[in-house]
């Protein structure tokens, strides 16, 4: 084996290793939070919602139960990717320009105060 396979070689398993560890530490946030019962809402704030939309009407519990379960999906599939965009970039931190482009390209959501960079560059703060 020629030392420069050896380095590529070591590299690889190097890289393959830290994205396990990074995976065996998401599985745990994410078990630790189902323990501790978390959730994205509450189902008061699904009332909340419904009452300024629509006053004096109510959801009933199952329909409150399946929203809570669509919005918790929702965002752990658009953290996930905002993710894989993070690591593509060869960079441990999650940052906005990551949720705004997984949102506005596959959910077309603009997020408020962030404007894209037509140069397909990272978001910058609106002024």
């Amino acid at each position: 084996v020629r030392p420069q396979q050896a380095t590529a070689q070591q590299a690889a398993i190097a890289q393959q290793k830290q994205s396990a560890e990074e995976n065996a530490r998401i599985e745990a946030a994410k078990q630790a939070a189902n323990k501790a019962g978390s959730s994205i809402l509450a189902k008061r704030k699904i009332a909340d919602l419904v009452s300024q939309v629509s006053p004096g009407d109510t959801v009933a519990p199952e329909v409150e139960e399946v929203l809570l379960e669509i919005a918790e999906d929702f965002v752990e599939n658009v953290t996930n990717f905002a993710c894989l965009l993070a690591k593509h970039r060869n960079s441990n931190v999650l940052e906005v320009q990551d949720l705004r482009l997984h949102l506005e390209k596959n959910w077309g959501i603009k997020v408020p105060g962030y404007m894209s960079d037509d140069r397909g560059g990272a978001a910058s703060k609106a002024q």
